[in-house]
């Protein structure tokens, strides 16, 4: 895959190249041994093939509903790019402050559910040795939706799902579990770095100007996931 990365450079200059990669968090992690921190990667994850595709064949073979019914579920539980996880305050707060504890039955699922969010510092979990020597096959597992899932809980089940997928693409080229941890990490700051900017250019620029640069930026935002101004 092609990816097009934009950056700045120590002058301030912003730059666009484009890099051939697996996926994003190849993409990032090759950018990163150049000493790029690209603050936009433009290109998609390869689609691969999900276990549920198969389960939709077999229910075609059954009829239409039950095909329509399966069809349905997997849309509804589809892996989400990272973003703002909106809707009721309290079911996120609580959320983030027990690190997700009972929502996921693997402490994988927990420690990258701090990362779902752009920009956010993330409070992870605290992870032994031993946890992280056991993230690979966590991530062998499927993660469990559930019916009495809250739409909050749903949605970021599905970006983790998505994280998932990411994850497993970097260790398919012969990355470790702790560099994608530091991946994770690198692009978590990478990301509040570009928020902290865009919230100073609407603060400099002139008053006569300012509101057409706060759109202008929150686009920019809105795009990569990250909480608008």
């Amino acid at each position: 895959m092609k990816y097009i990365y934009l950056y700045q450079t120590k002058e301030n200059e912003n730059r666009r190249g484009e890099i051939a990669a697996r996926s994003r968090a190849d993409a990032y992690a090759a950018l990163r041994k150049e000493g790029i921190r690209p603050y936009r990667l433009i290109g998609d994850d390869p689609v691969r093939w999900q276990p549920w595709a198969a389960l939709a064949a077999v229910a075609a073979l059954a009829g239409v509903a039950a095909f329509a019914w399966i069809s349905a579920y997997s849309a509804a539980n589809s892996p989400l790019p990272r973003r703002q996880l909106e809707g009721r305050g309290s079911v996120v707060s609580d959320g983030m402050a027990s690190e997700w504890d009972g929502v996921f039955s693997t402490k994988l699922d927990r420690y990258l559910a701090a990362y779902a969010q752009p920009g956010w510092i993330a409070l992870p979990p605290e992870v032994s040795e031993a946890d992280v020597a056991g993230f690979a096959d966590e991530l062998k597992a499927p993660l469990q939706f559930a019916a009495t899932d809250e739409p909050e809980v749903r949605t970021l089940k599905r970006i983790v799902a998505n994280m998932r997928r990411e994850m497993e693409g970097y260790l398919a080229t012969g990355g470790s579990v702790r560099d994608y941890m530091e991946f994770l990490d690198d692009r978590q700051d990478q990301e509040r770095e570009y928020r902290n900017r865009a919230a100073d250019a609407v603060l400099r620029a002139p008053e006569s100007m300012r509101e057409r640069t706060r759109k202008n930026v929150n686009t920019r935002l809105r795009e990569m996931g990250l909480s608008e101004i």
